[in-house]
């Protein structure tokens, strides 16, 4: 009999680098960017019709804060979607999320059950591809790999990790991992693209139950013991111990784990990706008119190319004679933007955080 595959969609994130749009209240995956969806919903949506899997069995790990809004969201897709939401009483990066959901899922589909661990807030264009990739995955899970997806890259991006690939395995499409190298200056990024051997690091990750707790065991006891613990003291599985889940350490799980771990594989794919981590990220997989312009409604464009114009509805909006820019505007706030300086609105949102405005990072004020 198949082991069962378990979508596990990883819902945190502040939102500040879609500022004013996304908030620390209403981070980017429960907006609305791309069609009718958010893209918490189009994640679990894919992840369900690729996998086949029922929304029953589908879990979700997030803030307690953002409990409600997740299950709202998944709620309007199937009820049943909601039956797993775990809700983390405090944020302690990916590492305990999913340690916390792997022995979750062990007492819930059994330990031969394999894991898809899904970022909430991703993009992916091509469906066939990311298919093809979930094929050769399983399999190598099948062979006890810890697999990441691995995205082949189209540009010099500084903003994302690398993975060095290595060999392939025996029996699948994966590839051994030579080694993880963090995110690049610009001409180490243009060596990686020249090199041929280094993919975007995707932030997916599957595997089975057994293999992931036994690399807990062996690279991260600490955390693994301390996330036993929380579920242990807790009243509801769902629900860790605040206390005891507050107390482990802040490390992503590719530093705990897939760095040290003894057998992880990559397989390459080219599912048109995106994780939406900047407004030029968002510009770039929009649909365009010919000028390469991507308008909202109730926008006026003249002499205007290349740009991205984001707004309320309640506003017209007229630009004339920009290139490269986005403009975004919402109840309570407008940015003007280069495109190009997507980046450099982490600087934007500390300044916000410094000055008595801190209320435009939490909550949107309506229009009166």
């Amino acid at each position: 009999m198949l082991s069962p595959i378990i979508p596990v969609i990883l819902c945190g994130g502040s939102g500040t680098r879609l500022w004013p749009v996304s908030r620390n209240s209403t981070p980017k995956q429960f907006l609305n960017l791309l069609g009718e969806q958010s893209l918490l919903q189009d994640t679990a949506r894919r992840a369900l019709n690729l996998t086949g899997t029922s929304a029953s069995d589908l879990m979700t790990v997030t803030l307690g804060a953002l409990a409600h809004d997740v299950k709202t969201q998944l709620s309007a897709l199937d009820p049943d979607a909601t039956r797993h939401v775990i809700a983390e009483p405090s944020a302690r990066n990916t590492a305990a999320a999913i340690a916390y959901a792997a022995l979750y899922a062990r007492e819930t589909f059994g330990e031969d059950a394999v894991l898809w661990i899904l970022p909430s807030d991703h993009h992916m264009g091509n469906l066939d591809s990311l298919k093809i990739a979930l094929t050769e995955s399983i399999k190598a899970a099948h062979d006890n790999y810890l697999v990441t997806f691995g995205i082949t890259p189209t540009r010099p991006e500084t903003g994302y990790g690398y993975i060095k690939v290595g060999h392939k395995t025996d029996s699948s499409g994966a590839h051994i991992i030579d080694r993880f190298v963090e995110k690049p200056d610009k001409a180490t990024a243009q060596s990686y693209l020249d090199d041929g051997s280094y993919l975007w690091n995707s932030g997916m990750f599957l595997f089975k139950v057994r293999a992931a707790l036994d690399q807990f065991r062996r690279f991260a006891p600490a955390i693994l013991d301390q996330a036993e613990l929380a579920m242990a003291k807790a009243q509801d599985r769902r629900t860790p111990d605040t206390g005891l889940y507050s107390a482990i350490d802040k490390v992503p799980f590719d530093i705990a784990i897939m760095e040290k771990a003894d057998r992880r594989a990559v397989v390459p794919c080219n599912p048109e990706w995106s994780d939406i981590g900047s407004w030029e990220s968002l510009w770039d997989i929009r649909p365009k008119d010919e000028f390469g312009n991507s308008l909202d409604r109730n926008t006026v464009a003249v002499g205007t190319t290349n740009s991205l114009v984001i707004g309320s509805g309640k506003r017209l909006i007229t630009t004339v004679g920009l290139d490269h820019i986005a403009v975004i505007e919402t109840g309570d706030a407008i940015l003007v933007l280069d495109l190009r300086k997507s980046q450099d609105i982490k600087t934007l949102v500390e300044m916000l955080q410094k000055s008595d405005r801190k209320d435009l990072l939490d909550h949107f004020v309506a229009d009166k």
